[in-house]
């Protein structure tokens, strides 16, 4: 995620990719998922000592105390190298739930050092809404019980803890929640991006030091969650986005038909064209959106949600188009390109749909 951006972010970016690049191989990554292992211990320990963790912690905890742009510019690269730890979904649940818990002061040093990989679970297969939950949270005189179930979490089977969202007494929870613990019954399921998700079923008594926010706090929790999610997996996509074009564009140079390469045809080079064109344009709204939120910006959530319908729509149709242009080659396993069409369709759906995201852009517009 290049252009107006400080000495700091440059000095991120330039780290980030330098280490992905020498260090996260697609073709051990293709390995490792094919036997069930989604997430690699060693990478998540050296995103910890990168500081890569530590970005949404306040440096009173610990942390670097950077904002969505600095986020936005990880994800970018997790696109770009289709990176399977839920890197994002921490940083995500870090920033806006734990983040703004009663128990910050001891949860975000655990995260900053990797031990504690939070993943948010919201989804229900039994609700029509995810804004309005079927699992609840008493109180009881032994302390809090949690009973319900929660569908489709996104790259929760990587995670050590969930923070749950629950229905409570006093309106809205969010609550944390061990994925290795009694009460708590997790099936976990290969995902066609890589990065494996799960289901959930909630029995159990916690602590009230489980619990990390309730009522109007936790609503606002959700919103914030929310649109950085949009933010963040938008900037997720457009590096996927990015990179199945660059992909394209290499291969159609090397790739020869009737003695001359692909990229030297007119009609592809148009075709190319307007893929670029599309990719810039989705990088403008994605800084854009950055620009908002970090500023607290009244229109932030607007272009949270106008970023996740941008990226989403040209991200579907540049990985399509870059899949056309390299042929057969591109539906096989080995070759890269199909796997940035998967990553971009799994992030369609992640928080919200896009038809759900533009509902949203339009309700919250100006009358």
């Amino acid at each position: 995620m290049s252009g107006h951006m400080t000495e700091d972010q440059t000095l991120l970016q330039d780290a980030a990719e330098r280490y992905l690049r020498g260090s996260y191989d697609f073709n051990q990554r293709r390995e490792r998922i094919a036997e069930g292992i989604y997430s690699d211990p060693n990478q998540w320990q050296a995103f910890a000592e990168m500081g890569w963790l530590a970005l949404p912690v306040a440096e009173e905890f610990g942390g670097l105390g950077m904002g969505t742009r600095e986020m936005a510019i990880l994800a970018e690269l997790c696109g770009q190298f289709l990176v399977t730890e839920p890197l994002i979904d921490a940083l995500t649940s870090t920033h806006a739930i734990i983040g703004v818990s009663q128990q910050q002061e001891s949860l975000l040093p655990r995260v900053a050092e990797g031990k504690l990989i939070p993943v948010a679970a919201i989804d229900e297969a039994e609700t029509p809404s995810r804004l309005s939950p079927a699992t609840t949270l008493t109180q009881t005189d032994g302390g809090w019980h949690l009973s319900g179930a929660k569908h489709w979490i996104s790259a929760g089977a990587s995670a050590t803890h969930l923070t749950v969202l629950a229905q409570s007494a006093d309106g809205l929870a969010w609550v944390l929640v061990p994925t290795a613990t009694n009460g708590v019954d997790c099936e976990r399921f290969p995902t066609h991006d890589g990065r494996g998700g799960m289901n959930c079923r909630f029995d159990l008594m916690l602590e009230a030091d489980h619990i990390l926010l309730q009522g109007q706090p936790a609503s606002d929790a959700l919103e914030a969650y929310r649109a950085l999610a949009m933010t963040l997996s938008s900037a997720e996509a457009l590096g996927a986005t990015q990179a199945a074009l660059d992909t394209t564009v290499d291969y159609t140079k090397q790739r020869v038909q009737f003695g001359q390469p692909l990229a030297s045809f007119q009609a592809l080079q148009h075709r190319m064209s307007n893929m670029l064109i599309q990719t810039e344009l989705t990088r403008s709204l994605i800084y854009a959106a950055c620009n908002a939120a970090d500023n607290g910006r009244d229109d932030a959530a607007r272009f949270a949600r106008a970023a996740k319908v941008k990226a989403t729509t040209v991200g579907r149709a540049v990985s399509q188009e870059a899949i056309q242009l390299h042929g057969g080659i591109a539906t096989t396993d080995e070759y890269i390109v199909g796997h940035f069409f998967k990553r971009i369709t799994a992030l369609e759906s992640w928080v919200c749909s896009k038809g759900e995201a533009l509902k949203e852009f339009m309700a919250l517009s100006p009358s």
